[in-house]
């Protein structure tokens, strides 16, 4: 009984622990290759833009599953990006962009082999936070 009372009070303290912790926003995008249809789309999720962007980078067809870093200039927007496959035959290749520091539009090209040569047009980012709220 004496147990039970400590998992309970537990399990309320690390509520408000974990209500105390700020949630950080994602931003997702979505490149595709309008010139290779036989290709899927790559789809990017960054964990916010920082000079130092890390992110993850996947086929929508989960062929594969990559991770990027790289740089950004936060004044320009300029920015580039290194990808490394993680799992499956992910993307992989230099991404060059910018992302407009006013409006949040970005403009991408993926530059590697296969369907690794993809662009990300004029887009603005989805954001979903950690949480998975919008």
């Amino acid at each position: 009984m004496k147990l039970k009372g400590v998992v309970s009070l537990c399990l309320v303290m690390s509520g408000v622990a974990l209500a105390q912790v700020p949630v950080k926003r994602g931003e997702y995008y979505i490149g595709g290759a309008p010139n290779t249809p036989q290709c899927p789309a790559i789809r990017y999720l960054f964990r916010g833009i920082d000079p130092n962007p890390v992110g993850y980078v996947w086929f929508a067809d989960a062929s594969g599953m990559s991770k990027a870093t790289g740089t950004m200039d936060m004044a320009s927007g300029q920015f580039h990006l290194t990808l490394t496959s993680l799992d499956g035959q992910g993307p992989v290749g230099e991404v060059d962009g910018t992302k407009d520091p006013t409006t949040g539009v970005v403009n991408a090209k993926l530059d590697g082999p296969g369907c690794s040569k993809l662009t990300i047009p004029a887009t603005n980012p989805y954001f979903r936070r950690a949480d998975g709220s919008d």
